[in-house]
């Protein structure tokens, strides 16, 4: 074999690991969907507390759910108030306990706060403070063990939820389709996001496949070299020998 030519496939090699690299490299670091604060803190407790996968987010989006140009979809807002039938999306925890403690000072005591918009006024254990009621994880927490407390008592995850936001069926119903519509939007939207992460991963196991199988042709071809120039070496010194 001809140096040029060893020269060529060890430029195709390499040029071909480079290429298996940069893929497996690219679709490594590629991050995925970046999620809020509240929907970690709820799928965290979907999971704990054996709740329907996307059940307990779903009401979340119906609760505290605001529209996220970075993420283009309802996200849950962790520092949500909701009194006086107005919803309020604070910047911040700081800026959503101030205006909590301003609505507590005009004698307002019925007031939604955080990821799941746990009433103050009827949960008046569920937090020891206005900072463990906008911490994502212990709302998520309390809501989901209230939100298991109803399926125990009525049997049901509908009625579950229907009795999460009233007790009167005039309210209840209507919020029970409004949760469930966006419940079959999410599952929709897991299951497709399930399908590309696995076409993903298939995605890097072939590169790192193809990645390996060119670090050994490229280590064959090295040996190739070497016993090339060995030969070479062997075959100038049988010449060398026979000339003189």
């Amino acid at each position: 074999m001809g140096s040029s030519a060893r020269l060529k496939i060890k430029g195709s090699i390499a040029a071909a690991i480079a290429i298996a690299s940069l893929w497996a490299d690219t679709a490594a670091a590629k991050p995925l969907s970046s999620a809020s604060v509240c929907e970690a803190a709820i799928a965290q407790q979907e999971r704990a507390q054996r709740i329907p996968p996307q059940l307990l987010h779903a009401i979340s989006i119906v609760e505290s759910g605001r529209w996220s140009k970075g993420e283009q979809e309802n996200i849950a807002w962790p520092w949500t108030v909701m009194a006086e039938g107005k919803g309020r999306y604070l910047p911040s925890k700081n800026a959503a306990i101030r205006e909590v403690r301003a609505l507590q000072r005009r004698g307002i005591r019925n007031i939604d706060v955080g990821c799941m918009q746990v009433n103050l006024k009827y949960h008046p254990n569920a937090f020891k403070s206005l900072q463990e009621a906008f911490d994502p994880t212990l709302n998520a927490r309390y809501a989901a063990t209230f939100l298991v407390k109803l399926r125990r008592e009525k049997r049901s995850w509908t009625q579950a939820v229907k009795h999460y936001h009233s007790a009167t069926r005039s309210l209840h119903g209507p919020y029970r389709n409004k949760v469930y519509a966006v419940w079959r939007a999410e599952r929709r939207k897991a299951r497709k996001e399930q399908i590309a992460l696995e076409r993903e991963r298939r995605q890097q196991s072939a590169a790192r496949r193809a990645h390996a199988r060119a670090e050994r042709l490229l280590a064959d071809n090295r040996f190739s070299e070497s016993r090339q120039r060995w030969l070479e070496a062997a075959t100038g010194s049988l010449l060398d020998s026979g000339s003189r």
